[in-house]
């Protein structure tokens, strides 16, 4: 499906090179009528715009929209694993009609390859019905996962290593989870199950990308902290890949777990 050819309507946003497929653990059916989607997908212009003035704030909101993508793309691929190809499609389709639309002319400006073939193969498999991620999903997968590391890789490469930038990066997903999060409930209890699955791929996101860089950052107990933070949201906001019956946490308390990690940031290294 030619993501030219369709509006988008409202729901979530959302960088990193090696994509891991971890199954998701059994879940309970979602209860009959369950709303998906309520919203629909956001139009282009609605999707919120980060101050790009300068070269480090461009490179912040890059940054940003490739993680809340690959924050879909995770969640996506983990309900499929779990056999949901229903609620997996919306997190194939979010990226090409929110996320890609504003990332194509970017991408081209930084010299990095396009992968608009690549969503529009995930999105139809999940579209088919299937379950799983092997076959045409599977290839179309393995052929991202460099893509999205080329697009990475064109940002400042001393940003890239600079725990203080990285860890403001993190900050701001989580804040977006918060977001996200806070778009799932209704009157005390989670009913928009595509918005709260939004906010967990970019938990998930977050989460990848605070160990790459535990591994590799002579910021170890910055990163080592964030990534506590990170895993204690998991557990309190998302014990399993379904939402709970009861709200397992307030979006204040989400969001409070982005100012824990901007405050990391704003001691950390340059």
């Amino acid at each position: 499906m030619n993501r030219r050819l369709l509006l988008a309507m409202p729901a979530g946003l959302a960088a990193s090179a090696a994509l891991r497929a971890v199954a998701a653990p059994a879940t309970p059916p979602l209860p009959p009528g369950t709303p998906i989607c309520r919203g629909g997908l956001r139009r282009v212009a609605e999707v919120p715009q980060r101050d790009a003035s300068t070269p480090e704030a461009a490179d912040a909101d890059y940054l940003e929209k490739l993680g809340l993508l690959e924050g879909h793309l995770i969640v996506g691929r983990k309900l499929l694993d779990a056999g949901e190809a229903r609620l997996a499609v919306p997190h194939f389709g979010h990226p090409i009609r929110e996320l890609y639309t504003w990332l194509e002319p970017r991408l081209a400006l930084r010299r990095a390859p396009g992968f608009e073939r690549e969503l529009e193969v995930m999105e139809a498999w999940a579209e088919g019905g299937n379950v799983g991620t092997d076959g045409r999903f599977g290839q179309a997968w393995e052929s991202l996962a460099p893509k999205l590391a080329n697009a990475k890789r064109a940002i400042d490469p001393h940003r890239l290593t600079s725990p203080r930038f990285m860890l403001s990066h993190v900050a701001i997903m989580v804040y977006d989870v918060a977001s996200d999060y806070g778009e799932s409930i209704e009157r005390g209890r989670i009913i928009n199950v595509v918005e709260y699955h939004d906010s967990m791929g970019f938990l998930f996101y977050a989460q990848q990308t605070a160990g790459e860089q535990l591994k590799g950052s002579h910021a170890a107990a910055d990163w080592s902290e964030a990534a506590t933070v990170l895993e204690d949201l998991h557990q309190l906001a998302y014990p399993n890949l379904l939402p709970p019956s009861r709200l397992p946490a307030s979006v204040s308390t989400v969001r409070s777990r982005s100012d824990r990690i901007q405050a990391i940031a704003a001691r950390a290294v340059a």
